[in-house]
């Protein structure tokens, strides 16, 4: 059940990443991320998703994952985003994930529910590291250009 779900995210990448772009396009809380590029955003969105699994199963708090979104934090450094508001796009995709999963309506039995225990620990674990990371990358970007 816990790779249905994620395959079920992969599936549908596409739509889901065009649904959170307009979410965050609109949202009052990230009107930094109205002055990115639509694909820029669109991309990175889709990025998550579509490579959900790989994160979640096989790079979880190695790897990819740090050097990916100390990469993220740093360019939005650079790029005059708020911190806050690259965390509120992150928590934003991980409750759009929950939110998409829920409607769905794919977990009605008691073993699906465990599977979606799961599923939340990992996908929780994946967004501390992304935020954590993402902030790293912030600041030493920062820090960086303060000692310029």
């Amino acid at each position: 059940m816990l790779v249905k779900l994620i395959e079920m995210i992969e599936k549908n990448a596409e739509t889901m990443a065009g649904e959170l772009k307009s979410r965050l396009q609109t949202d009052p809380a990230t009107p930094s991320l109205q002055t990115l590029d639509d694909r820029v955003l669109y991309e990175d969105i889709f990025e998550v998703y579509s490579r959900l699994g790989y994160w979640l199963l096989k790079d979880a708090e190695k790897g990819e994952v740090p050097v990916h979104y100390s990469a993220i934090g740093a360019q939005r450094f650079r790029e005059g985003f708020p911190l806050h508001q690259v965390v509120h796009a992150l928590v934003a995709t991980k409750r759009h994930i929950w939110d998409t999963i829920l409607e769905k309506g794919i977990m009605r039995t008691a073993k699906e529910l465990d599977s979606a225990v799961d599923f939340i620990t990992y996908l929780n674990r994946f967004f501390d590291m992304a935020i954590y990371y993402t902030t790293l990358g912030y600041y030493r970007a920062l820090n960086l250009k303060s000692a310029s």
